[in-house]
């Protein structure tokens, strides 16, 4: 494709006619080899998916599940160190979520604040504004001066085991805070409640009817767990200390923490889990068949 593009200007041309003849042949061969390429690229990809779907382990976790000691009693056993375990029982906050910077306190152990940024696009008359998280790249590196996105956790305690941040973010965060203060600050700058068809937001514009939120201005508002105080919980993790992990190595097999409510049986959690593989399974196979597929057609289409 290149080498096409440097024989361009080697080519004596007359009139606009040929102009767009020399054109429609370069540019014909351009697409006709850019379509072969991602017509192999999606057979490759499909056929990569589908070697990891023939060659991936997914027994490991399994057997380090099938072999975990079962804790109802919720204590701490010094023998079980670096292993996989199964904590059931109630769940106990210790300390609620707070945002420090913010000085705001939460009555939830898992809170997330959202960040929205109004940005402006086109100019004069034209010009049209929307919300756009911080929880993207590009709008973070553009304005800077707004808070990031991010998750506090308090402490929650199962028995005597912590449950650590890398077990708690499998939690989900989906709640919205309503009792927000009226007014709070952000590294000087005072910010302002504001609500929004029923979301409670703190913002650095103050309301006025005059001028809306222009370039810039951002608002807040977080979201919390449904997690209830003394909810029973089925918690499979790695112990650390008097932490339940929930991710690591566990004799050389990376494991993923879970969690379940209520109380369940160790055979419960295995089919439950087994049900899940067997979905992922027949959904990858089946986006394997469909790259190579689409790749095949797309070879011969072009």
């Amino acid at each position: 494709m290149h080498s096409v593009e440097l024989e361009k200007p080697l080519v004596l041309i007359y009139n606009k006619k040929s102009i767009l003849h020399l054109f429609l042949i370069f540019g014909s061969e351009e697409v006709f080899f850019m379509n072969k390429w991602v017509s192999v690229a999606l057979c490759i990809c499909g056929l990569g998916l589908g070697g990891m779907m023939l060659t991936g382990d997914s027994d490991g976790g399994r057997v380090l599940i099938e072999n975990a000691p079962y804790i109802t009693d919720g204590k701490i056993n010094p023998d079980h160190e670096g292993k996989v375990v199964i904590v059931a029982g109630k769940l106990k906050t210790e300390e609620p979520a707070a945002d420090e910077e913010l000085g705001i306190s939460f009555d939830s152990p898992i809170i997330r604040r959202n960040v929205h940024v109004m940005v402006e696009k086109g100019s004069g008359s034209d010009i049209k504004r929307s919300w756009e998280s911080m929880a993207s790249s590009n709008i973070a590196r553009m304005y800077k001066s707004a808070p990031p996105v991010i998750t506090f956790y308090g402490v929650v305690k199962a028995g005597d085991f912590i449950l650590d941040k890398t077990l708690l973010k499998k939690f989900a965060a989906g709640v919205n805070v309503n009792s927000l203060p009226r007014t709070v600050s952000y590294k000087g700058t005072p910010l302002y409640h504001e609500t929004e068809s029923g979301i409670h937001y703190l913002t650095n514009r103050e309301q006025s009817l005059v001028f809306p939120h222009l370039d810039g201005d951002y608002r807040i508002s977080y979201t919390k767990s449904s997690l209830e105080e003394n909810q029973e919980k089925t918690l499979v993790g790695i112990q650390k200390g008097n932490r339940l992990l929930g991710e690591g190595t566990v004799d050389g097999i990376e494991f993923f923490g879970q969690e379940w409510n209520g109380i369940l049986t160790r055979e419960k959690i295995l089919k439950n889990n087994d049900n899940f593989d067997f979905i992922l399974t027949v959904l990858g196979y089946a986006l394997s068949v469909a790259l190579i597929a689409g790749g095949i057609y797309s070879f011969k289409k072009s």
